[in-house]
């Protein structure tokens, strides 16, 4: 059985990391034009889609404002969204390392159960964030894309994963 979960843990890791590259949110084209050009000044082509990757890079841009207008979207408070934005790329790097963790240390019920509630809590916190956010209200219409789903339920899912090794070691002794 290890060796299926290791495989399932692998298949999580890396769907959370092409999803990394995927749309995480989609704009209202016809929004993105008008409120753009409110915001940086000039009229700005379609911008459909966004992924997690172009999340910094568009927020330390030219056309920043408009990125971290939609940033405070969902953390109105957050101070610095151009340099904190850079934290959305420990996403794939944070499954990478649990990946790694995992593959060095096979059998211990704490590495197990803290993985567990990592996976889990991501999980649940991204997905209050998202459910609690009205988004129907907004000038801007921000609509979240699948990439940002693959994410959250590959999060869960080694949550999951880690729990069920968690209970099983714990039965076992």
């Amino acid at each position: 059985m290890a060796g299926l979960q290791k495989t399932l843990l692998m298949i999580l890791v890396a769907l959370i990391v092409v999803a990394f590259f995927m749309p995480w949110i989609n704009v209202e084209s016809e929004a993105v034009g008008g409120i753009t050009k409110v915001l940086t000044g000039k009229k700005q082509s379609q911008m459909a889609s966004i992924s997690a990757f172009q999340v910094p890079l568009l927020a330390n841009s030219e056309e920043s404002r408009f990125m971290i207008s939609i940033i405070k979207i969902f953390s109105p408070n957050i101070k610095d969204a151009d340099k904190k934005s850079f934290l959305i790329w420990v996403v794939p790097g944070l499954a990478l390392l649990i990946l790694a963790v995992k593959t060095l240390i096979k059998k211990n019920r704490w590495v197990d159960l803290a993985i567990a509630l990592i996976g889990c809590a991501i999980f649940l916190l991204a997905s209050f964030k998202i459910v609690t956010t009205d988004l129907d209200k907004l000038v801007l219409k921000v609509a979240i894309a699948y990439g940002l789903w693959i994410t959250l339920t590959s999060y869960l899912g080694i949550g999951l994963l880690s729990l069920i090794n968690f209970a099983r070691q714990i039965k076992t002794k």
